[in-house]
């Protein structure tokens, strides 16, 4: 039954992501391409009556946008790892995380104050501990808030400051990641 939900979850949240970016095809102005670093700080919640740390991380990844005017429709791919522990849990988790994004830019100049949104997932994996079984996807969410340079026709960055919540199963409550997230990319 647990299995069966997994495979739903992962299969709507494609759904949502795919029909996002085909409904911004027909009117993008231009594409981009960017690498990704993110710094995030862990948080803390409750797992089985103990209090379960997510440590800090680092995510490096890729991402690819579509511009309509001030609009840009993303979707980014992360990976990294922290580590998860308890008393009695001590693992070194893989994170791998899917978002799509809508970002405003308020300005359509050089530099611009942006706020961004969006959706996606993120993935622990177990990385050969004693906990078995540790392999979850969880649905996410997220915040932004920082500045977008367009440095020449074709040199992007961005520098926001990031929030996402996710709940991993069987805990009281959402954990916070939280930090700087740098993307350079390339506009076509």
């Amino acid at each position: 039954m647990r299995t069966v939900l997994f495979k739903r979850d992962r299969i709507r949240i494609l759904l949502i992501l795919n029909i996002f970016f085909l409904c911004g095809l027909s009117q993008a102005q231009y594409f981009e391409l960017y690498g990704i670093i993110q710094q995030m700080k862990g948080d803390k919640t409750i797992f089985q009556e103990e209090e379960l740390n997510v440590a800090d991380n680092t995510m490096g990844g890729f991402g690819a946008g579509m511009n309509i005017d001030n609009i840009n429709l993303n979707m980014a791919f992360l990976f990294g790892s922290t580590a998860v522990t308890s008393k009695s849990i001590n693992l070194e988790s893989k994170l791998f995380a899917v978002e799509a994004n809508l970002d405003y830019a308020f300005i359509s100049g050089i530099i611009s104050p942006v706020v961004s949104a969006g959706i996606g997932s993120v993935n622990f994996t177990d990385s050969f501990t004693a906990y078995e079984n540790f392999n979850e996807t969880n649905f996410s969410y997220n915040i932004a808030g920082g500045l977008r340079c367009v440095f020449s026709e074709h040199i992007l960055l961005k520098a926001l400051y990031k929030a996402t919540w996710t709940k991993i199963k069987e805990t009281d409550s959402a954990i916070q990641l939280d930090g700087i997230a740098v993307h350079v990319g390339y506009i076509f």
